[in-house]
């Protein structure tokens, strides 16, 4: 419709928070009981979609008053594993000093059912426990030391993570989890987290895991057309690509305070192969969406893959060539007054999903090709270069708020779809990295508002310090009894203060 003066919907930010109160505070629908050992997941869901839509801290804490945050944070960290990690929900873990004379290396004693930390719920927990403290002392309770190098016996010779580890009868220790680039991305967020910018041989330093071997993994997962997948022979999926392209960012990331995704860029460019390709594949995930929903309902779906083929959508022209991505900050300026919204799919050929705008948004975020108005205007003092923004933001939000954005909070799958926590979240989450007004500023590595970054850069140096003040003090001890030792028997004689 040429010359169409509809108004622009808008994001209805006081129905948002009453969804997400409502999440937090009753039982959730009956189709959330299969997802008994994904609770950390689920809560980090609805605290980080909270933090999200309330930017100002007091009236976050409005929301979530301080003996709350202290609650939940003590449930948090009851899901942490006595030998390093998180398991997904209390009824799969010990009390911690069930596991007091449990070792994890020789496995002695035996005991049954000891519980098994994964590395999903690790780094969920790692998130709640940063979005709900008040302080700069984030990660405390958190033990940093056997978490890091549980982490480092998830990773797999050819570099990539699994899940769990898992002890096999006459096979030993097996980790579990298939091949999964969630878990290479989960496993340098935790790394990020944690481990801090300390050198071999400094106090406080843990062995790492091979960063050389996981980044080799994650290139050569990199398929023909440019995305990335669980092998370069698999088809390509933008969930996948997110993970790739976040992990390969963090790894490269400072470990220290007042990091940004952009400072990994130059890394990030030079190791990828035929990036132009790659930025190609992500912005050919949006199509324009032809399809109206006057009295229709969504289709009826029994398999669990609801990303049928989608004929009645067509895709974007794409470039004459691949270098406009580069050189045309003009690329997604809308040249026609036609009203119409975009939808994002994760493979092609599919329907458009509310969270591939956020795994194909982040991702062009992570290589600075998704700017927002806050972004743009702080990174135009430190450089004169304008990067393209390669979504079409406009048409781009008419899809989430008019064909996804529910009446009643949240947003759903697809057009029409009943809210969950998963798509809400990250429909949050994408519109946030946009710029939307009266949302926090987001992190597009790691899917959580700046301010919480910040807290988590400056606690991770506080557990550092804390570290190295611990194992100065025992190597004093240790100095101290080694010299009464040797003092003892050069003499032959007690000491004075073991005499009487």
């Amino acid at each position: 419709m040429a010359g169409d003066t509809r108004e622009e919907p808008s994001l209805n930010i006081p129905r948002h928070l009453k969804y997400w109160q409502r999440c937090l505070r009753s039982i959730l629908p009956s189709v959330y009981q299969s997802n008994e050992g994904n609770r950390l997941a689920l809560s980090y869901f609805i605290i980080n979609s909270i933090a999200i839509l309330t930017p100002n801290k007091s009236e976050n804490e409005k929301l979530i008053s301080p003996e709350e945050r202290r609650a939940l944070r003590e449930w948090v960290l009851s899901h942490q594993h006595g030998q390093g990690g998180f398991c997904g929900t209390s009824t799969l873990t010990f009390p911690l000093q069930a596991y007091d004379e449990w070792n994890f290396e020789n496995k002695k004693p035996e005991t049954e059912h000891s519980g098994l930390a994964n590395i999903a719920a690790t780094i969920f927990a790692l998130q709640l426990l940063a979005l709900l403290s008040d302080d700069d002392d984030v990660f405390r309770g958190v033990d940093r030391v056997r978490t890091l190098r549980w982490l480092r016996r998830l990773q797999r010779e050819d570099g990539s993570f699994g899940e769990v580890l898992r002890e096999l009868p006459g096979r030993g220790w097996f980790i579990g989890g298939g091949s999964d680039m969630r878990y290479c991305y989960i496993a340098a967020s935790i790394r990020w987290f944690l481990r801090g910018d300390v050198k071999e041989g400094e106090p406080g330093w843990v062995e790492d895991f091979d960063t050389d071997g996981l980044a080799r993994y994650i290139l050569n997962s990199q398929t023909y057309d440019g995305g990335f997948a669980a092998s370069s022979q698999e088809e390509p999926h933008a969930g996948y690509a997110y993970c790739a392209i976040a992990a390969l960012s963090l790894l490269s990331r400072p470990l220290t305070t007042n990091s940004h995704p952009s400072q990994s860029i130059p890394t990030i460019t030079s190791q990828i192969r035929s990036l132009p390709i790659t930025i190609h594949w992500l912005a050919s995930r949006q199509f324009i969406h032809s399809m109206e929903e006057k009295g229709k309902q969504p289709p009826e779906s029994d398999s669990d893959d609801d990303e049928e083929e989608d004929e009645n959508n067509h895709p974007l022209p794409s470039p004459d060539s691949l270098l406009p991505l580069y050189t045309s900050p003009d690329y997604t300026t809308t040249t026609s007054s036609c009203y119409y919204t975009i939808g994002f799919n994760g493979r092609c050929n599919k329907k458009p999903d509310t969270c591939y705008y956020w795994w194909v948004g982040g991702a062009l975020s992570v290589l600075g090709l998704l700017s927002s108005p806050s972004s743009s205007s702080s990174e135009s003092s430190s450089s004169s270069t304008t990067l393209p923004n390669l979504i079409c933001t406009d048409p781009s939000r008419r899809f989430l708020l008019e064909k996804t954005q529910h009446v009643i909070g949240g947003f759903g799958k697809t057009p029409g779809a009943p809210p969950d926590l998963y798509h809400s979240c990250f429909g949050l989450a994408i519109l946030a990295l946009m710029g939307e007004k009266g949302l926090a500023e987001l992190d597009g590595a790691l899917a959580l508002p700046t301010g919480v970054v910040r807290r988590i850069e400056k606690s991770r140096a506080r557990l550092v310090d804390r570290a190295k003040q611990q194992e100065g003090t025992l190597g004093r001890a240790g100095k101290e009894t080694v010299g009464m030792g040797l003092e003892l028997l050069s003499s032959g004689k007690k000491p004075a203060w073991l005499t009487g």
